[in-house]
């Protein structure tokens, strides 16, 4: 069981349950369009109605998904480095320590854009979990804690 999660630990940005489901419902579109296809070739109609229930059920399960995800991921920053707890069926909490720290990056897809919500990457040194990513927070959140890492990191410089 993991530790309890400190009270001033931080949420993803509540429109990253938006996004979420933005995506997994243009991804529940496909088995309709191959069902469609399925359809049109064979001229029978159980692979499009066998699609359109995986489509429902994926739609479904992304809906579900994303609030979850959302109530289960946590960040915190302290002085040994960034706390990353995220999973909802698999939970884990990942230390990023300071010292290890070789280089960051701030990406934004196209809905991410949209909403103003981005992606911090922190490559460390090390072979397990040498790149950690936290996605779903604010741009200007994330912008903030890889200054805060690349200057914490850059004092301690030989």
């Amino acid at each position: 069981m993991l530790e309890k999660t400190p009270e001033y630990a931080n949420k993803l940005s509540p429109k990253s349950v938006t996004v979420t489901r933005i995506i997994f419902s243009i991804v529940s579109v496909i088995p309709i369009i191959i069902g469609v296809v399925a359809r049109v070739t064979s001229g029978n109609w159980y692979p499009l109605f066998i699609m359109l229930g995986v489509a429902i059920g994926f739609f479904l399960l992304g809906f579900i998904w994303s609030k979850k995800r959302y109530q289960y991921s946590r960040w915190w920053y302290q002085d040994e480095g960034l706390y990353i707890q995220k999973g909802v069926i698999w939970r884990r909490r990942i230390l990023v320590p300071k010292n290890r720290v070789q280089h960051t990056d701030v990406s934004q897809g196209p809905l991410e854009r949209k909403f103003e919500l981005g992606q911090l990457k922190v490559n460390t040194a090390g072979t397990k979990d040498a790149s950690v990513e936290l996605s779903g927070i604010e741009l200007e959140v994330a912008n903030e804690l890889r200054n805060r890492l690349i200057d914490e990191t850059n004092s301690d410089a030989v």
